[in-house]
């Protein structure tokens, strides 16, 4: 996540100043007409440069250096600067089946996004969220996905991406750009296979049938431009069917512009635009590559080997002016849909005091509460009174787990500085007797020379609560889950302090990725399981 900018400027607010009069800035003209006035009098530097990310300053529109790279998947992202509310992953708020609910979600990540620009400490554009199908339990990407149906993930990608987008006290404009990635069937991260065969997302080239891609693999993407409205997409690493993603016009230009009628800007994931031809070798020039991402209509390249090689594109006539300043219409066109170049408006009165409110967070807890699933409930195990639960034993290599994933995609801020854990729930600030060790070091450890401590702990506390699964160790991006068993270490905490428990035990499982919970869920010792994803420091919503 990119450093954040200090201050938004909008050139068209000098009064009297030299880009006031100027046609890009008359907010009663067509749409159209004052993104081809702007592009117009750019440079062929600033056209280059501006193919960019990371767009340095355009002097000759009065604008500072933008960056269209910010990340707001649960909560707004950021380097730190600004404290944000911290969302459930969305595969812990996709388990509520409540549309309603990613909605608020998606309208209160956004509004505290535009609270964070008007204070100068953000940018506009987010690339949010991701809806690639968890369809391989070790993809190392699911915490940040709905799931693996793609009904369910179309819904999610309209209502969380409407929340974000659409501000009901200014309809004519978007509040923030989400960005809906990765386009399309991107489901691996890096897998080394116990033979040393790898595979990486940077390399793969998905083999998928046209009704497969069609009515699986696309639908989320369907349902998010036809539906949401989305105003952002992501072209992913991988090629389709032999064609890298970027350079994909079929993907990019006939089905998403022409037959879904997308209104917006196609990022690339980051190098993802050199890998055309670097990884892929699909072309057989850097100049080759720019060429085919560029006339396929991808728009903004993350990182720079666009604005790196576009000049010597041009100068071998690969590409044209022309070809640049398509792309840059499609950014300019963004940016005007969000306001950056019109008469202040209800969007830019929107408070620092939305971000980190009472509703905010209360909505954060909520998630969590409504996503969590019960899959067994012996004996009533279930709900634990606090004026009957006596002390409580907190045992396992998540009863701690917060602050270590909360910043991934979202916050490294997070409201009052209160990174919750289980062990926070459960204690109620201190109104309950609470005691905890982790039993073994970490979810990935086979060490288990904490397990006799954990023992004793269990046989001496009234109620034992487990908290085991995984964590962005176990898989993330980068790097893929692999298996979905619970380490030997973890089981065997299960099963002996289970055995010594004054009384049936609680198991909280914290997990992006499936895990076979067979076992756990035999043993007669434990009397209830709690699935409850990866809610991080929401965790409050589970006491």
């Amino acid at each position: 996540i990119p450093s954040l900018v200090h201050g938004l400027v909008n050139p068209c607010l000098e009064q009297g100043g030299k880009f006031a009069s100027m046609p890009f800035c008359n907010a009663s003209l067509a749409l159209d007409d004052r993104v081809a006035d702007a592009v117009s009098r750019m440079s062929l530097k600033e056209k280059i440069s501006a193919l960019g990310t990371n767009t340095p300053p355009i002097p000759s529109l009065g604008l500072p250096a933008y960056n269209w790279w910010s990340e707001a998947s649960s909560g707004l992202g950021s380097s730190g600067s600004i404290e944000a509310t911290k969302f459930p992953y969305p595969i812990t708020t996709a388990m509520s089946f409540n549309r309603t609910m990613w909605t608020m979600v998606g309208r209160q990540i956004g509004r505290e996004a535009r609270a964070a620009m008007n204070e100068g400490k953000a940018y506009s554009t987010f690339w949010a969220p991701v809806i690639n199908l968890a369809r391989e339990p070790r993809w190392g990407r699911n915490i940040e996905t709905p799931g693996e149906d793609p009904f369910l993930t179309g819904e999610y990608a309209e209502h969380f991406v409407k929340g974000f987008q659409e501000a009901p006290d200014d309809p004519s404009h978007v509040q923030a750009s989400a960005c809906c990635k990765h386009y399309v069937a991107n489901e691996m991260e890096s897998t080394t296979q116990a033979d040393g065969e790898h595979h990486d997302r940077n390399h793969v080239d998905s083999k998928v049938s046209m009704q497969d891609l069609v009515d699986t693999y696309m639908k989320p993407f369907q349902a998010c431009v036809e539906k949401g409205r989305v105003t952002s997409l992501m072209c992913s690493y991988n090629a389709v069917n032999g064609v890298p993603s970027c350079a994909n016009d079929w993907l990019l230009k006939t089905v998403a512009r022409e037959n879904w009628g997308f209104d917006g800007y196609i990022t690339s994931d980051c190098d993802a635009d050199a890998d055309v031809f670097r990884s892929h070798h699909y072309t057989a020039t850097a100049e080759e590559a720019v060429r085919d991402v560029l006339q396929a209509g991808t728009d903004i390249d993350c990182t720079s080997f666009v604005p790196h090689y576009a000049e010597s594109a041009l100068a071998k006539g690969l590409i044209t002016e022309a070809d640049i300043n398509d792309r840059l219409k499609m950014l300019f066109r963004v940016r005007m849909r969000l306001s950056h170049f019109d008469p202040e408006g209800p969007l830019n009165k929107i408070p620092v005091s939305e971000i980190c409110s009472d509703r905010s967070q209360e909505l954060s807890h909520d998630a969590v509460g409504q996503s969590a699933t019960l899959l067994k409930n012996a004996q009533s195990t279930l709900p634990l009174q606090r004026d009957s639960v006596g002390s409580v034993a907190v045992i396992g290599p998540n009863a701690l787990l917060s602050k270590s994933d909360s910043g991934y995609y979202g916050p490294k801020k997070v409201c009052g500085d209160n990174f919750w854990t289980l062990v926070d729930a459960v204690s109620q600030s201190g109104k309950v007797q609470t005691v905890t060790t982790p039993g073994v070091p970490n979810v990935l450890s086979e060490n288990r020379t904490g397990i006799a401590a954990a023992v004793q702990m269990a046989r001496t506390a009234d109620t034992v609560i487990l908290a085991v699964g995984s964590d962005l160790s176990w898989s993330a991006e980068g790097h893929d889950a692999r298996n979905i068993s619970l380490t030997d270490a973890q089981s065997a905490l299960i099963t002996q302090v289970s055995a010594v428990a004054k009384k049936p035990v609680t198991v909280v499982v914290m997990t992006a990725t499936p895990l076979d919970l067979s076992e756990v869920l035999a043993n007669p010792k434990i009397g209830a399981v709690l699935h409850v994803g990866q809610p991080s420091v929401a965790i409050l919503g589970v006491g």
